[in-house]
């Protein structure tokens, strides 16, 4: 009777197994996402001679990567999201391609400079299925489907101000505020990184890259609109004065009152 109990319970167990309904897989079409949903670029400090600028938005499989072949996958323009036009103001490339052996990938797009003005340009792609790859239906907050670059060519002006709200010690060395004088000082600024390391990392230290944050001299916060009279030979000899001769060469910038540096 035991054994009797034992077989029935056993066929009972495989009978199980076979009537199970079990999902299934198709691991030939994997999930795709975005890993940043925004970037903000802006050209505003970068050197006159920068027309173009490839952003690169992040791109992730979930899966295994394949060795024998590369795998392409496809986006599309979200209209709502977007402003700027094509080819005018961005371009991306037609294929865009996962290499083989690789879950990581890029969309490349290349934003244009010339016709920016002082607007604000936005341009949105969402992921789109294709033979290879589902755009993901997760939602954590690290994947997307859509991803949006926010760029433009504003110059604003810096934070640097004295007590009194002027331009500070700045303007006795640059002249009146004009964004051309601000772009091409922070050119030949970021030059003394080769030029004179030392001082590029003790100013960066201070300051921040751009010169735009604060630093505590003891008896209070400054920016660099006090100027920095440490380094002050270093500043008038390899940057005002480049910066001098480079106007002086180039009359169709229209920068007439940048002072001749007494170095």
């Amino acid at each position: 009777m035991k054994h009797t109990i034992l077989f029935l319970f056993i066929g009972l167990c495989i009978a199980s197994c076979h009537e199970t309904d079990y999902p299934t897989f198709d691991d030939s079409v994997i999930d795709i996402y975005f890993t940043q949903d925004s970037v903000n670029y802006s050209f505003g400090v970068t050197p006159l001679s920068t027309t173009e600028h490839v952003v690169e938005l992040p791109v992730r499989i979930i899966g295994a990567s394949v060795k024998e072949v590369a795998r392409n996958f496809k986006i599309e323009v979200v209209d709502k999201r977007t402003n700027a036009e094509s080819p005018l103001h961005y371009t991306v490339p037609e294929q865009l391609t996962l290499e083989k052996d690789s879950v990581n990938a890029v969309v490349p797009v290349t934003l244009k400079r010339s016709a920016l003005g002082d607007t604000e340009w936005t341009v949105a792609f969402r992921l789109l299925p294709n033979d290879y790859f589902n755009p993901t239906a997760q939602t954590e907050k690290e994947i997307s489907c859509e991803a949006i670059i926010t760029f433009n060519n504003v110059v604003s002006k810096p934070n640097w101000t004295t007590w009194n709200g002027s331009f500070g010690c700045s303007e006795s060395n640059m002249g009146p505020w004009n964004p051309v004088v601000y772009v091409t000082f922070m050119d030949f600024f970021h030059r003394l990184e080769e030029t004179l390391p030392a001082t590029y990392r003790a100013l960066v230290e201070r300051y921040g890259e751009n010169l735009d944050q604060k630093y505590n001299t003891g008896w209070g916060e400054q920016d660099f609109g006090g100027w920095d009279w440490d380094f002050n030979y270093a500043l008038q000899k390899y940057v005002c004065g480049p910066m001098y001769e480079y106007f002086q060469a180039h009359p169709e910038l229209g920068v007439t009152t940048f002072p001749k540096p007494n170095v």
